[in-house]
């Protein structure tokens, strides 16, 4: 093959959409995978990257594939032929995007897929995992520690609830209808909405504690703001690691992390999809299927 579909914009920035484009596929280099996509799972920094509100690592290149999570099968490349893998594609590096009918990314990125899970319900591991694990390595708690989430509804969230709770750590979660937290009451706090919930987390973490945000500033105001009390607040940013995606992958298997698919839509449904998305009305994940 050497050309693809995918669901892209010309712009960014207010009123971009996404429509269907003819692209061509990038053929494997040395240490990269051709991935035929069978499912890619939509996130909130693709409703960031079309209005503009991302940053890359380098300067944008239109059109824009929007899309970090990715099921589906080796084409070429570093993996044998035909083996069901996973991967996040590292958008903010590597700028290739998953709402396409084939994505080539560095081998590197790459983990076995889940023999328990469906492709959709695969493909909503990768980027999620990874910040939920990044997160928790940050906050480096012992078992019995104690850790507020305060969306443990969320797909970081959730995992990081069912991968901390597996390490024996004592999770609190903080959702938006739940009672506040007594201030200077746990360990720890792991911040994954931002805003005046970000501040009450932070409120509840002890002095000399440690608290971790997936939320840049940038992205909801509240993300991060100035130590105090002892505690440094740090950011996790998600970054492509096949390692750790095995690492996700053999939790998943052994039933430590457990996923939710809200819906599937056809891969031309991708605008449908992050319009869903950006009104709250998902109920969970959502996936496109090429």
């Amino acid at each position: 093959m050497t050309t693809m579909r995918a669901m892209a914009t010309d712009r960014v920035g207010p009123g971009a959409t996404l429509r269907p484009h003819t692209l061509a596929v990038k053929e494997p280099a040395d240490g990269e995978v051709l991935i035929k996509v069978l499912a890619a799972a939509v996130n909130p920094a693709d409703l960031g990257m079309v209005a503009g509100q991302y940053r890359w690592y380098d300067e944008l290149r239109l059109p824009l594939v929007p899309g970090y999570d990715v099921a589906g099968v080796v084409e070429a490349g570093d993996w044998p032929r035909g083996a069901a893998v996973i991967a996040s594609t590292g958008h903010s590096r590597s700028q290739a995007g998953g709402y396409a009918e084939y994505v080539t990314l560095p081998a590197s990125y790459v983990a076995a897929a889940p023999e328990n899970l469906d492709w959709a319900e695969a493909a909503t591991i990768p980027l999620a995992g990874l910040t939920a694990h990044q997160a928790l390595e940050l906050l480096d708690l012992k078992p019995g520690q104690s850790l507020l989430v305060n969306g443990p509804r969320g797909a970081i969230g959730r995992f990081a609830v069912e991968l901390a709770r597996a390490g024996g750590i004592t999770v609190i979660e903080a959702g938006r209808d739940s009672a506040p937290v007594a201030e200077a009451s746990v360990d720890a706090a792991l911040d994954v909405v931002g805003g005046p919930r970000a501040r009450q987390a932070f409120a509840a973490v002890r002095d000399a504690g440690v608290y971790v945000t997936t939320v840049p500033e940038f992205w909801v105001p509240g993300g991060q703001f100035t130590a105090e009390r002892g505690i440094e607040p740090q950011i996790v940013r998600a970054e492509p690691d096949g390692t750790r995606l095995a690492a996700l992958v053999r939790a998943a298997e052994a039933g430590e992390l457990t996923t939710s698919v809200a819906k599937t839509l056809p891969l031309t449904d991708a605008q449908q999809a992050l319009d869903l998305l950006a009104t709250g009305g998902a109920g969970g994940k959502l996936v496109l299927i090429p």
